[in-house]
């Protein structure tokens, strides 16, 4: 039996709702980050800043932010196998 990981598929018009579930916002140049302290940017695995443009999820587990580029989603691939 295929273990089936669960996710959330949203339209980008979207993305700021999504990530106030997640207690996140985004600053003046549209970055990610924390609501309650904007001045702490969120990052990715590799430790890059995202803007809302890039956005494409969250992770379960820890907060895991997800960048829409191709590297990152194959990097998520290879994590979920």
């Amino acid at each position: 039996m295929k273990k089936m990981e669960r996710a959330v598929i949203f339209d980008k018009s979207l993305s700021r709702e999504v990530l106030s579930i997640f207690d996140k916002t985004t600053d003046d140049e549209d970055f990610i980050v924390e609501a309650a302290n904007p001045s702490q940017k969120v990052l990715t695995s590799e430790g890059e800043e995202i803007l809302l443009e890039e956005f494409a999820g969250v992770t379960k587990g820890s907060e895991l932010f997800i960048k829409s580029d191709i590297t990152s989603l194959i990097e998520l691939s290879k994590r979920k196998r």
